[in-house]
């Protein structure tokens, strides 16, 4: 950690009950390179820069550092943080903001170091999977996108929102995602996650009040292979111009001005 964000970072997880990645230690901790990014007090300001000029007129309001969506959204969790027996998509930060016309903002980001890829999902070799057919099939899936796995929690009586958000925002998952009838499931490997947090992204526009929510890769800009992986679900989703990436280089170049001591520390610990 920068030293001078080892304090905020420490009660921040703390006060939130983060739970730390096992490898947060290691070099190539894609969480503490998140916290470095995120957690100094004028990052929100610096991601917008960074974004270029439509989202010049957004004032930033907060950033929120591994957020944790209420389970109104996904219904991934039954309240609004997860229990011990709960996962969630967390989103490793999100700038909340506001633009001069007072439309409000909701940036995404997703963050990755070293990452050759995403989470697959997790699904699809599970014993309890009874519908492993929907998996191996992409036309079968996309035919009964509820008999997918991931639709009902794990000893849970309510389903997941995924496919029925998708179904409401282009009329049907098929529809939200032409191109991906071959072969097996379009989100048994590297599109899984970013199908979640896309969902999340749809989900605040239709139920959280939200009037633009963006979907942002900040990627280690020498990082060869996770940026493909996310130009790939990007050409299989049929309105994909509010899923971006973002070099994280060029939002050290955003705070260069601000907080040179920082942008020179994140130069040299990790390479950019």
């Amino acid at each position: 950690m920068h030293p001078e964000l080892r304090e905020r970072a420490l009660n921040l997880v703390a006060e939130k009950g983060i739970r730390l990645h096992s490898h947060a230690a290691a070099l190539h901790s894609s969480m503490v390179f998140a916290f470095n990014l995120f957690l100094p007090p004028d990052a929100g300001s610096w991601v917008v820069a960074a974004l270029g000029a439509r989202f010049d007129d957004v004032r930033v309001d907060r950033v929120d550092i591994e957020w944790v969506p209420p389970g109104r959204y996904l219904a991934e969790i039954d309240g609004d943080s997860p229990r011990e027996d709960e996962s969630s998509s967390a989103i490793d930060a999100v700038v909340w903001g506001t633009r001069a016309d007072s439309r409000s903002v909701a940036i995404l980001l997703e963050v990755k170091l070293s990452e050759g890829g995403f989470t697959p999902c997790g699904g699809r070799e599970s014993r309890g999977n009874r519908r492993r057919d929907v998996c191996e099939s992409a036309a079968t899936f996309l035919a009964e996108p509820t008999a997918c796995y991931l639709t009902r929690p794990y000893g849970k009586a309510r389903n997941r929102r995924y496919w029925e958000i998708f179904d409401r925002a282009f009329g049907s998952v098929a529809q939200a995602f032409p191109g991906s009838s071959d072969g097996p499931c379009p989100f048994a490997g590297d599109r899984q996650q970013p199908m979640r947090q896309h969902a999340l992204a749809l989900a605040l526009e239709a139920d959280g009040g939200i009037d633009e929510a963006w979907l942002v890769l900040v990627h280690h800009d020498d990082n060869p292979d996770v940026l493909p992986h996310w130009e790939h679900y990007r050409t299989t989703v049929a309105d994909s111009g509010r899923i971006v990436s973002l070099p994280a280089g060029q939002m050290i170049r955003a705070g260069d001005d601000a907080w040179p001591l920082w942008a020179s520390y994140m130069r040299e610990r990790y390479g950019l």
